[in-house]
């Protein structure tokens, strides 16, 4: 039995970018005004301090800055969810109650990185954090960057805390948004992870997505949820192609994350800075990234 409605977690949920001042520093200001641009633009929600947001990359106190400027920029109307993912337990602990105080609709945390864990441990390091905080959990799978992928026992361990609502699966089997979907039940929330088979995803049971390459594109990605919902599935097959393409376009650059950065300070005006070191850089300049950044803006006024 979930602890909490979780009607509110579908849809397209932007995957934010970490934002930098010109010094390096998080900028609280342009995270903000992020926020804001894409509630403009029509975003059901914001995952804050993930992989694309290049939590593991920020401090503790840095990811509090994100997250507090995040919630109170948009918190009333968007939905936000923080990654309080961290390799020390009691890090993503002092994270878990930090978004409660924020006022963050929900958290959601890897398992910890590096060190080869036991599936009790990894079962304890996300069940402290539940304790933490008054919030719906969700549990991110990305096996492809952590080493671990979320086993069947494990997971049904975890349903059994009623503040465990969802998965955000990055995996790239699909058939495992099934098994979670199936297994959780119909209020259980499975987020599709790969940008690149968002349709798949919502297909196999998702109920919506975060992803990375939302933030330069976050129209195509509204638009293929509204031809999902709409039932029309060969327009939906047909801009997945699309979509598909642009991202082996971004990540044909030094770091997909510079060119996702550099795309979106290009059409939003607010210049986020560059990933973190050892992300490398990508030039605005770049003749390669100023087409791409052209292509996504035809794609999108073609719709």
């Amino acid at each position: 039995m979930r602890r909490y409605d979780t009607s509110k977690f579908h849809g397209v949920f932007v995957a934010m970018n970490a934002c930098y001042d010109e010094n390096g520093r998080i900028s609280t200001e342009k995270t903000a005004r992020l926020a804001k641009w894409y509630e403009t633009i029509g975003a059901k929600g914001l995952y804050v301090c993930g992989s694309t947001g290049e939590g593991l990359l920020c401090n503790v106190e840095e990811r509090k800055q994100t997250m507090k400027a995040v919630c109170d920029a948009v918190g009333e109307r968007l939905v936000v969810i923080c990654h309080i993912g961290c390799a020390a337990t009691h890090d993503s602990v002092e994270l878990a109650a930090y978004a409660q105080e924020c006022g963050a609709d929900a958290i959601s945390a890897i398992p910890s990185v590096f060190y080869k864990y036991s599936e009790a441990a990894i079962e304890n390091h996300w069940t402290a954090m539940t304790e933490a905080a008054d919030l719906p959990f969700f549990i991110y799978n990305i096996p492809q960057l952590t080493g671990y992928d979320l086993s069947r026992g494990l997971f049904e361990k975890m349903l059994e805390n009623p503040k465990v609502c969802g998965v955000k699966n990055s995996s790239e089997v699909a058939h495992q948004i099934t098994q979670f979907k199936e297994l959780g039940g119909k209020d259980f929330i499975v987020f599709n992870g790969p940008d690149e088979q968002y349709l798949a995803g919502r297909l196999m049971g998702a109920d919506g997505g975060i992803g990375g390459t939302y933030g330069p594109m976050p129209e195509l990605y509204l638009k293929l949820e509204e031809y999902i919902v709409s039932g029309q599935m060969e327009k939906a097959h047909d801009l997945q192609a699309k979509i598909l393409f642009l991202i082996y376009r971004l990540c044909s650059f030094p770091s997909m994350y510079g060119a996702n950065k550099a795309i979106i300070s290009l059409r939003s005006g607010i210049e986020i800075g560059q990933p973190r070191l050892p992300f490398l850089p990508v030039s605005r300049e770049d003749s390669k990234l100023l087409e791409l950044k052209e292509d996504i803006e035809k794609t999108i006024e073609e719709l």
